[in-house]
């Protein structure tokens, strides 16, 4: 949550691995607002208002942006315009994403290996199976063809 100290760190990081030529890796934690799934109830285990908290008040972006206000870096003219902006570009992804073809679901087999094991071609074999058997639950139409 602090973009100063994933910074700092990261250039250690990098400094160890190129300069010492060793292994680093990093840990980055930061605060879930959302639940862990559909079937995760996280007001279980926290308050809404801990929640909210994290949502609204100490969230990394209003921490960046407070940085650069009080160093008259940022102002909400910027902020106005780059919500704008992003929206734009946001609502033209979402476009092209609903036009663009899903990928086949057969992909998932390729590329991990260069001769698929007989487990995985079993059950790549058991999905065209099953998708033949079933296409009224499975839009290939919406789907790219395999190559």
């Amino acid at each position: 949550n602090d973009l100063f100290a994933v910074y700092n760190a990261t250039k250690a990081a990098r400094r160890l691995a190129v300069e010492e030529q060793r292994p680093v890796v990093l840990e980055a934690m930061t605060y879930r607002v959302g639940h862990h799934s559909t079937s995760d109830d996280s007001t279980a285990y926290r308050s809404v208002d801990e929640v909210n908290y994290w949502d609204t008040v100490d969230t990394p972006i209003n921490r960046i942006r407070s940085y650069l206000t009080d160093r008259e870096w940022w102002d909400d003219g910027q902020e106005k315009e780059l919500r704008s902006v992003t929206r734009t570009e946001i609502l033209r992804a979402f476009k092209e994403a609903e036009t663009t073809k899903l990928p086949n679901p057969l992909l998932m087999f390729d590329d991990a290996w260069d001769t698929l094991p007989p487990a995985l071609e079993d059950q790549k074999q058991e999905l065209i199976e099953h998708l033949k058997k079933y296409p009224e639950h499975y839009p290939l139409d919406k789907c790219e063809e395999m190559k």
